[in-house]
């Protein structure tokens, strides 16, 4: 049987190369007609193959895993043309100007100023060598029994708790999110931003122009402009085809008030995380609200993002709150602008530390080596593995990916769950009940290597009502177990193989 599916699936891989070749001979063939000699045509197929010549040396040069190399290369060798136009969209470094004229001072920790690396007595916690590998490797701070956190559930808890802390701001507003719409719950928060800006306040908002261009009202933009907000437009695209940073998109989440109060998570400014989706109707979603000497953490992602969107530095006072709440609390981020996957090294620390449990809940699961190598580890090791993923898929692509991934997760001893129904947009790591990971960052390689990230991890009794609500969302999930798995449809297996195979430039 095994021997039958592999023949299909070349058989269908073979097909869609075909098809493609077909497809980009028959466009060559329709350009050789319309030029005026036939030499400018050849001129044009040697430039393309020396190209692609380029790019595939280019990538055997990497230094990254071979498997990461040997899509490109096939994908580039077998079909030129189709291979220059898909690296150029997926795979590009992050090159720009502006990068590397702000860079150095990005990258200097004495720039900014805002966070202040205090001594922790990190042997205090179960957890401490987490924390100090979070220290050593990102150099943000920890902060100690000084940050409260609260777990806010789906948009009926967010949006009004975001509401009420907006309107008792005094001094200024820091707002980012991937997505803005300028429909109903987006205006609600807007209006606010818009009010606080005419009263006087300093109020800053960054969205992302490839998530939320297509949703805002440019007519309503301009008022808040008027108004006094100040718009910063994360990698503004004219020709986004064009754009050599289609690629990479600012999938952050954050809002500080006043430097006491904050909030990140994985919800944007729209009616659908607000419930208020035909498609999807009730959105499962987790953000996490912040008070105490870590929103200092948010603070100094937004004044970075802000700097490099609009070269001016923000220069606001923190007025912090004082907070007794035990436990250890940092922020982290990552991006193309830092070390390859600091948040997914950080997150293969966590799992490497697990004891009793590791609980993931995650909208796309596409899981690369080094992350299932360590889940392995983990399972074998006696390490309860648990995983909760959409029972319906926001994009039907990603959804075969992502459970063309099941049957090897499966059979190392882990269980996954599909929420009944409904699109879970969390993005949660859980370590034995007791430490947590919660932010912006989906268990894919486009999460670990391409979009700006960031993630508040903390170990704090907040981690409790996390774990709490992890067993309430396996009430209403179904669990996918491999004996019924490995019956599905002769179909279904070869549409998931045939997605698993392009997961890693998804």
């Amino acid at each position: 049987m095994k021997r039958i599916f592999l023949v299909v699936a070349l058989a269908i891989v073979g097909l869609f190369v075909y098809t493609v070749s077909l497809a980009q001979y028959i466009s060559l063939s329709f350009l050789f007609d319309l030029l005026p000699n036939y030499w400018v045509f050849y001129v044009i197929i040697v430039f393309l193959w020396l190209l692609a010549l380029v790019i595939a040396l280019r990538v055997v040069l990497k230094p990254t895993f071979a498997y990461k190399k040997t899509y490109w290369l096939l994908i580039i060798l077998l079909n030129p043309i189709l291979g220059i136009l898909l690296y150029y969209i997926f795979a590009r470094d992050f090159v720009t100007r502006k990068f590397y004229k702000t860079r150095p001072l990005i990258a200097h920790r004495a720039f900014l100023g805002l966070e202040e690396t205090t001594s922790v007595d990190f042997d205090r916690s179960a957890y401490g060598d987490i924390f100090r590998f979070i220290r050593e490797v990102t150099g943000r701070a920890i902060y100690e029994n000084d940050t409260h956190v609260e777990i806010l559930n789906n948009g009926d808890q967010f949006f009004p708790r975001l509401i009420e802390e907006l309107k008792r701001a005094k001094s200024y507003i820091f707002m980012e999110f991937y997505i803005i719409k300028t429909d109903e719950i987006g205006r609600q928060v807007l209006d606010v931003l818009k009010e606080k800006a005419e009263a006087g306040l300093d109020v800053h908002l960054i969205y992302d122009h490839f998530g939320s261009n297509r949703h805002l009202d440019r007519k309503y933009l301009s008022l808040l402009k008027k108004s006094g907000v100040k718009i910063g437009v994360f990698d503004p695209q004219t020709l986004s085809v064009f754009n050599s940073n289609v690629n990479f998109r600012n999938h952050r989440k954050a809002i500080v008030i006043d430097g006491n109060s904050g909030f990140v998570g994985g919800m944007n400014l729209a009616d659908e995380y607000n419930h208020k989706s035909r498609k999807f109707g009730f959105w499962r979603d987790t953000h996490v609200a912040i008070s105490g000497n870590g929103v200092t953490a948010i603070q100094n992602i937004f004044v970075k993002d802000w700097y490099y969107i609009t070269g001016e530095v923000l220069d606001m006072p923190m007025d912090k709150t004082v907070c007794d709440f035990n436990g250890l609390f940092s922020v982290i981020e990552s991006g193309p602008d830092f070390e390859d996957g600091l948040i997914r090294d950080c997150y293969l620390r966590m799992i490497q530390t697990a004891k009793k449990s590791i609980r993931i809940v995650t909208p796309y699961l596409i899981i690369e080596p080094e992350l299932l190598s360590m889940l392995q580890i983990a399972s074998k090791s006696g390490v309860e593995i648990s995983l909760l993923v959409p029972g319906k898929s926001d994009y039907a692509v990603v959804g075969y990916a992502t459970r063309s991934y099941y049957e090897p997760l499966l059979r190392m001893g882990a269980r996954i769950y599909e929420y009944k129904n409904h699109f879970v947009h969390s993005k949660i790591l859980l370590i034995d009940d007791a430490l947590a990971s919660v932010g912006t960052v989906n268990f894919d390689p486009r999460s670990f290597h391409l979009n700006f990230e960031l993630t508040a991890i903390f170990e704090n009794p907040a981690v409790k009502l996390l774990a709490d609500s992890f067993q309430r969302d396996l009430m209403v999930s179904e669990e996918i177990v491999l004996e019924k798995w490995e019956k599905r449809g002769i179909f279904r297996k070869l549409i998931q193989g045939l997605f698993n195979l392009f997961s890693p430039i998804f």
